[in-house]
C-alpha cells in the first residue's frame, strides 16, 4: 500500500552503500522511519528530500518493518538556516528534541504544523541570538503543553486560588503549575530551586523543582501559550528568567536535558 504524507526529516543514518534510513516526523502518521533507497547517488531523484531538515510531500510504501520512500516533492529545505550558526544550532536542537519525545506512529498534526512554522521563521529571521532564543522558548512552552503537561498558570496548583497580582508565587514544576504564597508558607521548610543564569539540575522528589516567578511573568507565560510564534510583542518580553523556567519545566517533564546541540549553545560555540 502506498500513502501520501508530509514529512520533516529529523535524522539521517547511512545504510548500505547508497541508502539512508530517515527518522522523520510526519503530519498524518507521527514519528516514522523511512528507507530511502539509492538517495546517496548523485543523480538520485530522492537526494534532496532525504536530507536533514527537508520538508517534503512524499509517497511512502508501507512495508512490514518501516516505510519506504517511493517518491516525493521537496516543499522546503530551509537552506538559509545553514548559513546562520545560531538558527542552525537551535533548529538542530529542536530536531534532536523531537526525535527524543516523539513516539512511533503517535499522531499530532498540530505539533507538526507548529514545527514547520518554526523552521520557516528560523529560515527567514536575521541572525539575532536573543530573538531566536525567545522564539524557541515560545515553541518549547507550546510543545510541552501539546504533550499533556500544560502548566496551570491561572490558579494555584495546590489550593486553586485564582491568580492574584498581590500575592507571591513559585512555579511548582513537579506539580505542574504556580503555587501561591499562602501554600508556600504552609509548606515552609521546603527547599526551593531559585532562578539564576544557569540551567538548574532538577532532582525528582517532593522538595525540588520550584522556581520563583513574578505575577508579570505568569501573565506573560499565559500570553505565550495563546500567541503565534512570530508575535513580536510577545517575543520582546521574554527574558532570561522565562527562558530558564521554561527549559526547567520542559526537561523535568520529558526526563532529559542533555541534548548535544543545546550543550554546544551553552558553551557559546
Amino acid at each position: 500500500m502506498i500513502i501520501e504524507d508530509e514529512i520533516l526529516i529529523l535524522k539521517e543514518v547511512k545504510y548500505n552503500d547508497n541508502d539512508k534510513i530517515l527518522h522523520a516526523l510526519s503530519k498524518n502518521n507521527g514519528k516514522i522511519q523511512v528507507l530511502s533507497r539509492g538517495c546517496r547517488k548523485s543523480k538520485s531523484p530522492l537526494i534532496n528530500i532525504s536530507q536533514i531538515m527537508a520538508y517534503s510531500k512524499c509517497q511512502l510504501y508501507v512495508s512490514k518493518d518501516m516505510y519506504i520512500l517511493n517518491g516525493g516533492e521537496l516543499i522546503d529545505n530551509f537552506y538559509n538556516i545553514r548559513s546562520k550558526i545560531t538558527a542552525f544550532l537551535h533548529g538542530s536542537y529542536i530536531l534532536e528534541l523531537l526525535s527524543y519525545i516523539s513516539q512511533e506512529n503517535d499522531i499530532d498534526g498540530k505539533a507538526f504544523e507548529m514545527t514547520v512554522r518554526l523552521f520557516q521563521i528560523l529560515n527567514d529571521i536575521e541572525e539575532d541570538e536573543d530573538k531566536i532564543e525567545n522564539i524557541i522558548s515560545i515553541y518549547e512552552l507550546k510543545l510541552i503543553s501539546m504533550l499533556g503537561y500544560r502548566p496551570q498558570l491561572k490558579e494555584c496548583v495546590i489550593c486553586e486560588e485564582k491568580l492574584n497580582k498581590d500575592l507571591s508565587y513559585v512555579l511548582n514544576i513537579k506539580d505542574g503549575g504556580i503555587q501561591c504564597a499562602h501554600c508556600i508558607e504552609q509548606m515552609r521548610g521546603t527547599q526551593y530551586v531559585h532562578s539564576n543564569n544557569n540551567y538548574v539540575n532538577i532532582n525528582i522528589n517532593n522538595n525540588i523543582g520550584k522556581n520563583d516567578i513574578s505575577y508579570k511573568n505568569i501573565v506573560l507565560l499565559n500570553n505565550m501559550l495563546v500567541s503565534k510564534l512570530d508575535d513580536n510583542d510577545i517575543i520582546s518580553e521574554v527574558s532570561d528568567i522565562i527562558r530558564i523556567l521554561i527549559k526547567n519545566y520542559l526537561f523535568y517533564h520529558i526526563g532529559k536535558s542533555d541534548f548535544t546541540t543545546l550543550n554546544l549553545l551553552r558553551k557559546g560555540v
